[in-house]
């Protein structure tokens, strides 16, 4: 009886100290490495309350014996269940993987009392590579904005070189490519995207207000990809 109550207080131990782990991380990665630099505080409640509810069903399921009817019975209810909601940007749902990862790390690997360093270990090189990821920014990286202007005449739109330097003479940048998106005859008026690099320590890149504006169905868009 005696060996069953150590058994059992071990388990809860076990079960507390990894819990403690998984929250103690998964605060500091929503809030100290997220939180900063991105400002969604309603992806806060989501990121916690996940990671927590991955790792407690991850535990009990580590811990219970299914059968296989009610395994898949489980899997099904999963499947049905479903997040409906609009579309998350690439980056929120790598750190919604990262925290269920992690959740699951906390729950399942195989862990022993006198070597617990192990466990805090993995969670710290999550960490660490998320917050040295969060804060690294190229010095140099290529940008992707929507632009329109008027252009001197339509011949231009047949010639790369000839609409590179015309948009190069309306914002007055180096810009590296140019993709034609609409054009409004009736208006006078072409829709492009221009790609230029953009350096971080300078601003003389910036587009100059007065001559562009943003077209009407296009949306701006920033990117620092290099795949142009």
């Amino acid at each position: 009886m005696e060996e069953l109550q150590h058994f059992s207080d071990t388990m809860w131990f076990d079960f507390l100290l990894r819990l403690a782990v998984n929250i103690v991380s998964t605060l500091i990665l929503i809030r100290f490495v997220y939180y900063p630099r991105n400002s969604r505080v309603k992806y806060l409640f989501t990121f916690f309350l996940l990671g927590l509810m991955i790792f407690l069903i991850a535990s009990i399921l580590d811990r219970v014996s299914l059968d296989i009817g009610f395994a898949f019975g489980l899997f099904a209810i999963f499947g049905i269940i479903r997040y409906r909601s609009p579309s998350i940007d690439l980056k929120e749902m790598t750190y919604l993987f990262l925290v269920i990862g992690m959740s699951i790390i906390n729950a399942l690997v195989v862990f022993n009392i006198s070597d617990w360093f192990g466990l805090v270990v993995a969670n710290s090189i999550i960490l660490l590579s998320a917050y040295i990821m969060e804060n690294y920014v190229p010095r140099k990286h290529i940008i992707k904005k929507a632009l329109v202007f008027s252009p001197s005449n339509y011949a231009v739109l047949s010639s790369t070189k000839d609409l590179l330097d015309e948009v190069r003479r309306n914002t007055g940048i180096d810009v590296l490519k140019v993709e034609i998106s609409k054009i409004n005859k009736t208006k006078n008026e072409v829709a492009v995207w221009i790609y230029f690099i953009q350096s971080n320590d300078s601003n003389n890149n910036e587009l100059p207000v007065e001559k562009v504006k943003q077209p009407e169905n296009l949306l701006w868009e920033s990117t620092s990809t290099a795949e142009y």
